[in-house]
């Protein structure tokens, strides 16, 4: 009935034949498109099926004996609780913290499902069934006072209500549950609070751009629960919703964001630049792309991702801001500081941004992008006990714990449990290596082929990666394995003949398409050297192209791996000018002796009139301890 409206609506003229012949290809097309995610470049795996050991296996495994296996009886269970008619109706506040229940089911359903863990799943059942028991006759679960909610037409502040934020999040844990353990109440609660959307928001009714903060920007990230209430119902009112949401983000002021992006305008202007926000509602129009690839969308947001990388990140991967202004938002991209700010939550949703780009594009740079901030941002905010982690990361600053109700802990929980699911990925027929670590992986390929690739690395220490290959029967299939960027003298060999060397290129995927067998071992070498990043701060006088001042600041990586000064210079200077040689200042770090059991080089910089400042992975530094500085950006030019 609903591909019969849609027909309709574009004038064809219906008899007998016509519209049988016109009905029996719609509903083709429609169930190839429409009923079921549709399969571009890769096709992640379930993450019962990806091993991660080494050093993301040990991160991973420490969150989710962590705080996976405590936010729900923390405080007494007040993150579930909150969500009971008692605690409602006393709520007074326009607060977001009934985000954490939903991103917990998310994480715990995606930990449950690659652990096999049987203590952590009875705890999300338990807490699921909890939480559907606070669920209102009219779909509500979300944790504000009758008067305060999205239903409270007369509700006057609407624009500081994190609602639907909320409520998106509840929608997603719901479904990601559903997904992996079917059980028609998880995916009826979902559902019901889909209804309560849909009854409330839409052509006539609300506006969702009214129900938010940032110009409704925080409303807006709805559009991923609609496509995901899609996929689970098949309900097109779903993509009607959704595609009412995108035009909603383009046509609200304070957003247009492809009308923005069209004029290349910078992102700070855009929901009042809150990254967060920002970059969680590309990945959700990424996500919408599938179901409506209309051609307009995937340019804007490369758009986006362009200004992001070339302005706003940070030399480990973190959407940066804050310095001077909101300490959550993009600032100009102009304007650059070594002491800039980055939300853990930011780092979460870039993560998720570049896997959808990936998905779509299959272009290497977005795993790249996952890969330098996982294992630069996103560790470095975490600390060794599995449960705390910082709220905001300095490229220079030091490090401080957020409390446990803070908005990042449980992104970052989030962030690292999406590894396993993006490390590898079907792609062509056949299986792409997206992210180096030790790990395993079986996978079934067409005709029921089951493959298993092991991979033995000390990545991202060193450059040397073994890969064993083991079909189940010889069988032809491309394996795709990621050349990063920095690589420049990369090799690669199958049973140690080499690959040649023009389908080795820096920045791409190279594609070993041969019939495979049993104990056939690809070879991969990326020589990590030194090298050094270089950004400007500069302040133009107005009108004019002179500079009040320029200052040069410089930052350290090898390999994957971006390296900071262990605490403040000096001990206790934040800054100081060190001359370094202008084409080559990573000749200043001397790199230091290996000890047994060392994860990663270490060096040290000795230059005059300074005492000697030593120099390790970047999310490590201060042993991972509270209060401790790390120095990434130095100041090695300044002109006036």
């Amino acid at each position: 009935m609903c591909m019969k409206k849609h027909l309709s609506k574009s004038g064809i003229t219906w008899n007998k034949l016509g519209c049988f012949i016109v009905l029996v290809l719609v509903c083709f097309v429609s169930e190839s498109v429409f009923s079921q995610k549709s399969h571009y470049y890769n096709d992640f795996l379930d993450p019962a099926q990806v091993h991660l050991h080494g050093l993301l296996g040990d991160e991973i495994h420490s969150s989710e004996q962590g705080r996976l296996s405590i936010l729900p009886t923390w405080n007494d269970g007040r993150l579930i609780k909150m969500f009971s008619e008692d605690f409602r109706r006393k709520n007074k506040t326009n607060d977001w913290y009934g985000e954490h229940a939903g991103k917990w089911m998310y994480s715990t359903a995606l930990a449950v499902e690659r652990s096999g863990d049987v203590k952590l799943k009875e705890l999300l059942f338990t807490t699921a069934d909890e939480l559907i028991s606070y669920q209102d006759d009219q779909g509500y679960l979300g944790s504000y006072a009758p008067n305060q909610r999205i239903s409270a037409a007369d509700y006057p502040q609407h624009y500081r209500s994190w609602d639907v934020w909320n409520l998106t999040y509840m929608t997603l844990g719901f479904l990601k549950i559903n997904e992996f353990f079917p059980n028609d109440s998880y995916k009826q609660a979902a559902l019901k609070i889909g209804e309560l959307l849909l009854r409330t928001f839409g052509e006539g009714k609300a506006d969702i751009t009214d129900y938010g903060t940032r110009h409704g920007y925080s409303a807006t990230i709805v559009l991923e629960a609609a496509v995901e209430l899609y996929y689970a119902s098949n309900d097109t009112r779903y993509i009607d919703f959704g595609s009412y949401v995108l035009r909603r983000i383009n046509e609200r002021e304070g957003l247009r964001f492809f009308p923005m992006m069209d004029e290349n305008r910078s992102l700070e202007l855009i929901g009042d630049g809150k990254i967060y926000q920002s970059i969680w509602n590309m990945y959700a129009i990424a996500k919408f792309y599938e179901l409506n690839p209309d051609p307009t969308i995937l340019p804007a947001l490369l758009k986006a991702w362009k200004q992001i990388t070339s302005f706003h990140l940070t030399p480990a991967g973190g959407p940066w801001g804050g310095y001077g202004k909101h300490l959550e938002c993009f600032n100009s991209r102009v304007f650059f500081s070594p002491y800039g700010m980055v939300e853990t939550c930011s780092t979460m949703s870039w993560i998720h941004f570049n896997k959808q780009l990936l998905r779509l594009t299959g272009e290497a740079k977005y795993a790249q992008e996952i890969e330098k901030s996982v294992y630069n941002e996103l560790m470095g905010a975490r600390y060794t006990n599995g449960v705390d982690w910082n709220y905001h990361s300095f490229s220079n600053g030091n490090r401080h714990t957020a409390n446990f109700n803070d908005c990042c802990p449980s992104s970052g929980a989030l962030a690292l449990e999406e590894l396993s699911t993006l490390a590898y990925s079907k792609r062509e027929g056949g299986i792409a290596c997206n992210l180096y670590a030790q790990s395993e992986v079986e996978v079934s390929l067409e005709g029921a082929q089951k493959v298993k690739l092991v991979q033995q690395t000390d990545y991202p220490y060193q450059g040397t990666i073994e890969i064993a290959v083991t079909p189940q029967k010889s069988t032809s299939f491309p394996i795709f394995v990621r050349i990063p960027d920095w690589a420049t003298q990369a090799t690669v060999k199958v049973n140690g003949e080499p690959v040649q060397a023009s389908e080795i290129k820096t920045g791409e995927f190279c594609k070993i398409d041969r019939k495979w067998k049993k104990k056939d071992i690809i070879s991969i070498d990326f020589p990590m050297e030194l090298r050094s990043v270089q950004r400007v701060e500069r302040i133009e006088v107005p009108q004019s192209k002179d500079n009040i001042y320029a200052i040069n600041w410089t930052s350290f990586a090898r390999g994957p791996l971006v390296y900071a000064g262990e605490g403040l210079i000096n001990g206790k200077e934040r800054e100081r000018y060190i001359p370094l040689k202008s084409n080559k200042p990573e000749s200043a770090l001397e790199a230091l002796p290996v000890s047994e059991g060392q994860q990663g080089v270490e060096y040290v910089l000795k230059a005059e009139g300074m005492q000697p400042l030593k120099f390790v992975p970047y999310y490590r530094t201060g042993n991972r301890e509270e209060h401790s500085w790390r120095t990434t950006w130095l100041q090695t030019g300044i002109s006036f």
